[in-house]
């Protein structure tokens, strides 16, 4: 049933932790490939995201949503996981965080999940459209996939992770691997820094995002 593969299997993507910076590490692992998507008067279009789930996360998703006991996920399951993990990471932004010059960029959810079960690890595929105009040629993009509870990790092995579809020619990419440790003293500068009557958010200050690894693109013409 729907209802136990989200208590069971997909909580692990919904579930609210409080977890301390020292003692949170992720369960579930993602290998994530990002498209950005430029539309053809050069504004951002879209992100579309494709995650392949480790081992571990998809035996237990196989086991909640196999309802008919045959040891794969058929058609109308894996419209089920789709729409429940849709369901369930919708207050998480989807994982999905794309910042202009440093400012958050509104992403529009995505009409659907699509799944595919593939040697024994589920796939994800979805498009989240662009919620307000960016102009390519001015802002400096940031994207990314994170979890701001540390539980969910997504491995990014290149800059190739991340791909610019129908952008302009002008357009460069550089990926961004911070460095724990650097990452780390940013956020007590940033602790230092609040004032008296301010109180340190339950996430630290950005602290799953400066951990986070993410492309930055910048499409602006040369000088």
């Amino acid at each position: 049933m729907i209802d136990r593969g989200l208590a069971a299997a997909l909580a692990v993507m919904a579930v609210s932790l409080a977890p301390t910076i020292a003692a949170a590490h992720p369960h579930v692992f993602a290998e994530a490939n990002v498209e950005i998507v430029g539309t053809p008067d050069g504004r951002l279009g879209a992100i579309r995201n494709i995650w392949r789930m480790d081992e571990l996360f998809s035996s237990s998703v196989l086991v909640d949503f196999d309802t008919n006991a045959n040891g794969q996920l058929e058609d109308d399951e894996l419209v089920a996981v789709g729409d429940t993990v849709k369901e369930s990471i919708a207050e998480w932004d989807f994982y999905t965080f794309v910042e202009a010059d440093g400012k958050k960029v509104a992403m529009s959810p995505p009409d659907e999940i699509r799944t595919l079960w593939e040697n024994g690890q589920l796939l994800m595929f979805f498009e989240m459209p662009a919620g307000e105009a960016v102009d390519l040629a001015k802002s400096k993009l940031t994207v990314s996939n994170f979890d701001e509870t540390f539980f969910v990790a997504f491995d990014f092995t290149s800059a190739d992770d991340f791909l610019m579809m129908d952008m302009p020619k002008s357009c460069a990419k550089q990926l961004v691997v911070p460095d724990q440790d650097a990452a780390a003293k940013e956020w007590m500068e940033s602790v230092a820094s609040l004032g008296p009557d301010e109180s340190i958010p339950e996430d630290g200050i950005n602290y799953s995002q400066a951990l986070a690894t993410r492309v930055e693109v910048s499409c602006a013409a040369a000088s």
